[in-house]
């Protein structure tokens, strides 16, 4: 990938109105089971995106001035990424509700 499209894919995966591949077709679908599937996905995604957060500290005990500054940048990105996948989380939280309450 190049590094302008390498830049692009990663502000993708910060734009709050990201969605995963298959998932805007499963907003408005009335079955329980899709919104219950999105959620695992994304619970299987904050997980990720948490381990990675703390791996990134960890490595950072100790490192060189550069870095740490890296490290620093790409946990920037990753907690924004990572607010991302909470807001989507909510959301098929309050879907689930939605269609258990029909």
């Amino acid at each position: 990938m190049e590094s302008g499209n390498a830049r692009e894919g990663a502000e993708d995966l910060m734009d709050p109105g990201h969605r995963l591949p298959g998932e805007v077709d499963s907003e408005s679908s009335p079955l329980l089971e899709d919104a219950e599937h999105w959620l695992q996905v994304y619970r299987e995604l904050l997980t990720f995106k948490r381990t990675l957060l703390r791996t990134a500290e960890v490595h950072k005990e100790g490192a060189s001035e550069p870095v740490v500054a890296e490290v620093s940048e790409d946990q920037k990105m990753l907690r924004a990424e990572l607010d991302r996948l909470e807001q989507r989380h909510s959301f098929w939280q309050g879907r689930a509700r939605e269609l258990q309450n029909r």
